[in-house]
């Protein structure tokens, strides 16, 4: 029987629709057609027996390396069969005349068989296989995919299976575009492959790097880049749903959606390096799309690619990832309220206008900021989405800090007023009841703990890194929060020790002690992280430091990466001497201020 793989041997294929994932044998193991967040059809991460997937093997193989080609997503692995080399390339086409999985099989050194098994509905049906015109074809009526080969293709039992020779090389797609499978052949897939090369070297362009961490960050732009949904610009959180933050654990979430904090945090990060292209701006376009196509007034938490509200969250009859259970299609998270997602929304935003000079969507801007500005005191769920509602600290410091930069922008001064009033409303509130008998900032009013959250606070220059209240946090997370350079969150719900480090707060961390000016601790912590980051440069949720496995949680996690690409950038600007912290925008003149308070009282032009 086919196995599972363990999470960091994971790769992602991507043509920014949706993605595959595959493993270091070169077992196609995740696959949802058409869109990220579809119904999975290679599914054997959720269910070893009933999954399906996509194998390749021969007489003793040996997984020797693999790596993208330049800063693509066509991925090429190597192995010895039979003592020899071997090669399979693996791409999906940026063609919308051409959509699905593709794979090329170098000369065989000796017989390969390949073996496909769908099972729809993340492996819960099976499907009917229809063979021909020609025995090198089948056809999925009930999915809409065809499968072509290069050689002859017979049922076996649920799988479908087809032999490259000794001598010979092969190829095979599995596609839903029909009106391609009659021309599909070894020259089509090697003209695909190159203008697939050729829309990735675009796409890298848009995001160049050079410093510190130089590779890493470029793999973490990729792994971002494949898990945005082209349409709409939405950023997924991850590619998969269910894979454990505790193993054999409760712990499993599906995090296949655009989440508003996530895309914004990243939108942040992104914003920071050299060179900024069209995607950064469409994550503002789409919440504000989001917003008027759902009539919303308060926006959601996440949404699905397409901008439309996720389905309710219903568990599926699968044994999970190393009988890790639920199993969950949907996430219960869509009807909390984060006031820090909001917040984050500010706070991107106000890096958009800073670096472009535009108010883009600035309606639907002005509408969030005032929605935190009336409801900055409620009890929210919290950045770690807790079930118990709690006034969290993070939560109103990233509310005011929001508040105060979008100010700037405000169209009017009585609009100005309204918002800045609001935060220094909220820190009077955190001075008061958000910090612990130690002087530390709490996990929410009235707690005595602390959280990795508050050291993002600086950061955002909402409190120096060397304000008396960020030392005594600094301390409790050190001592209480920490092991070897990486750093635990802190639950309401579950005792989080019980889960790997966070890899995300850790890049926090990292950046923290680079605008604290201990610039070996931040790079100490950073190579503490990449311990964490595989072979390709993805990172999973959380470092299994205590769990045997290397890599927790939904794979590749963009939230982790954006984190990695803003901590680096961070520790790049100290060491230029450059303040990497986010300050408010330059205050308007006298004669400013008076040309927004004159032009507030005139009509609007239509």
């Amino acid at each position: 029987m086919i196995k599972q793989p363990a999470i960091h041997a994971l790769a992602v294929v991507s043509d920014r629709h949706t993605c595959a994932l595959l493993d270091e044998q070169g077992t196609l193991c995740w696959y949802c057609p058409q869109r990220f967040d579809s119904s999975a059809v290679l599914s054997l991460l959720l269910d070893a027996e009933q999954g399906g997937y996509w194998s390749v093997a021969g007489a003793d193989q040996q997984f020797v390396g693999r790596a993208y080609i330049e800063r693509s997503s066509i991925l090429t692995t190597e192995f010895t069969v039979a003592g020899q080399p071997f090669r399979i390339t693996d791409w999906m086409p940026l063609d919308e005349n051409f959509t699905g999985l593709c794979r090329q099989f170098s000369v065989a050194p000796a017989p390969l068989t390949v073996t496909l098994r769908l099972r729809p509905e993340y492996g819960l049906h099976a499907t009917a296989a229809e063979l021909g015109p020609t025995d090198t074809t089948v056809h999925f009526p009930e999915l809409g995919l065809w499968l072509k080969a290069s050689h002859p293709v017979r049922q076996v039992a649920d799988t479908l299976v087809f032999t490259v020779p000794a001598g010979e090389s092969g190829w095979a797609v599995l596609t839903e575009t029909g009106a391609v499978v009659p021309e599909l052949s070894e020259a089509r897939l090697v003209a695909s492959r190159q203008h697939t090369l050729q829309g990735w070297r675009k796409l890298a362009a848009l995001l160049p790097y050079e410093g510190p961490y130089e590779q890493p960050v470029l793999d973490s732009i990729r792994a971002v880049q494949q898990l945005t949904y082209q349409e709409t610009g939405g950023i997924i959180a991850a590619a998969t749903t269910s894979l454990p933050e505790v193993p054999g654990g409760q712990r499993n979430y599906d995090y296949r959606y655009v989440w508003m904090r996530d895309v914004s945090l990243i939108v942040s990060a992104l914003l920071q390096l050299d060179a900024v292209g069209q995607p950064e701006k469409s994550f503002i376009e789409f919440l504000a799309h989001a917003r008027r196509e759902n009539q919303q007034v308060q926006l959601t938490p996440f949404y699905a690619v397409d901008k439309t509200k996720p389905i309710s969250p219903r568990e599926l009859a699968l044994a999970g990832y190393e009988h890790s259970q639920p199993v969950l299609v949907g996430n219960t998270a869509t009807h909390q309220l984060q006031l820090d997602a909001h917040a984050n929304v500010l706070l991107a935003a106000k890096l958009l206008y800073d670096r472009f000079g535009e108010k883009k969507e600035w309606e639907m801007v002005a509408q969030v900021a005032d929605f935190l500005a009336e409801n900055w005191a409620r009890d929210d769920n919290g950045i770690w989405e807790e079930g118990a509602t709690k006034p969290y600290t993070s939560s109103k410091v990233l509310a005011a800090r929001g508040l105060q930069f979008i100010a700037d922008y405000a169209d009017t001064l009585e609009q100005a007023e309204r918002w800045r009033q609001a935060a220094d409303e909220i820190r009077t509130f955190v001075d008061q009841h958000c910090l612990t008998e130690s002087g530390a900032y709490a996990v929410y009013a009235g707690s005595q703990e602390v959280d990795i959250t508050a050291v993002q606070f600086p950061l955002w220059t909402y409190c120096a890194p060397d304000s008396p209240e960020m030392l005594a946090t600094i301390r409790e997370i050190e001592q209480h929060w920490s092991r070897d350079n990486l750093y635990w969150r802190r639950l309401e719900e579950f005792d989080s020790h019980q889960e790997g480090a966070f890899l995300a707060g850790t890049c926090w961390m990292a950046h923290y002690y680079a605008v604290a000016g201990n610039l070996d601790k931040a790079r100490q912590i950073l190579d503490a992280v990449l311990r964490y980051q595989n072979d390709l440069g993805f990172f999973a949720e959380e470092a299994g430091v205590d769990s045997g496995a290397q890599m927790l949680g939904n794979f590749p996690q963009t939230f982790v990466h954006s984190s990695f690409i803003c901590a680096v950038n961070g520790l790049k600007q100290e060491q230029a001497g450059h303040d990497s912290r986010v300050h408010a925008s330059r205050p308007p003149s006298t004669d400013e201020a008076r040309g927004v308070a004159e032009a507030s009282a005139q009509p609007r032009q239509k």
